[in-house]
């Protein structure tokens, strides 16, 4: 009989994952047991490694870059959300089926109805058209807003993913990062890498206002600097990413272990 059941996140680098600690931090506040690694794995190694990983009696596997496409073409069987992604986050089995799931466009979506940012009827504009965007698009159509405008450098890249939602009733703009714009949006999220990597984000003119809620995929112990961007143009209301990415660890957690866990957890233990 196990003692504690087993997890893991893989992907390639790893070794920074918050990931360990936030599931030890879910696994201590139930009071149970559990073992979870941050293993290293290249694409060409992923799907040697994964089985290799369930057949040594691993209870799921958490994925991230750049793994996510390969796991969702791997499994068995997706979810409806991951069909849409065409990426995953979380992998478990069933019997002798891979069972597959994107948690974390729901995980952004809970971070913000704690924040109590509406999306219902909202006018949205993603900034990054890459597998961030991807991952969440999917979850905020579900939440009905008004219309999603994708922001992005290359316009190529944001009709492409643009084209993959055309069959909903909600409609999907695109607009390129220098663009003047008369959007007046309510919530922006900010998908891109370019503030962690120092990199400057031009953004269309005028896309803030002091009643726009800015959000930031990205987190670190100190504000980002697309967070710092924006209160400079008055944003009252900004948010890191660190909620999302506790908020999409419990529902794979919760996928796993039939338990939900406590999400409130404090920046300080995590960072």
């Amino acid at each position: 009989m196990k003692d504690s059941k087993k997890f893991a996140v893989i992907g390639s680098p790893i070794k920074h994952s918050l990931s360990p600690k936030i599931h030890q931090i879910f696994a201590s506040k139930l009071g149970i047991e559990i073992s979870y690694q941050a293993l290293p794995i290249e694409p060409e190694e992923f799907e040697a490694s994964v089985e290799k990983l369930f057949d040594e009696g691993y209870d799921g596997l958490n994925v991230t870059l750049p793994l996510k496409e390969l796991a969702y073409r791997y499994a068995d069987k997706q979810t409806q959300e991951s069909e849409m992604c065409k990426s995953v986050n979380t992998l478990w089995k069933e019997g002798s089926s891979i069972m597959a799931d994107s948690t974390d466009g729901r995980g952004l979506l809970k971070d913000l109805d704690d924040k109590r940012v509406d999306v219902l009827d909202k006018e949205i504009v993603i900034l990054g058209a890459g597998g961030s965007a991807k991952a969440i698009i999917p979850s905020i159509l579900k939440a009905s807003p008004k219309r999603i405008t994708i922001c992005n450098r290359t316009l190529s890249k944001a009709e492409m993913l643009a084209k993959e939602y055309v069959s909903l009733k909600i409609p999907i703009e695109i607009i390129a990062m220098t663009s003047e714009s008369d959007l007046r949006p309510d919530l922006v999220i900010n998908t891109t890498s370019a503030g962690v990597l120092n990199q400057g984000l031009e953004i269309p003119n005028n896309l803030f206002t002091a009643d726009t809620c800015v959000y930031d995929l990205s987190y670190s112990r100190m504000e980002t600097p697309f967070l710092q961007m924006a209160k400079k143009f008055g944003v009252k209301r900004s948010y890191d990413g660190l909620g999302m990415l506790v908020n999409q660890a419990a529902l794979s957690f919760a996928i796993w272990t039939k338990l939900v866990p406590e999400t409130d957890i404090a920046k300080d233990d995590i960072l």
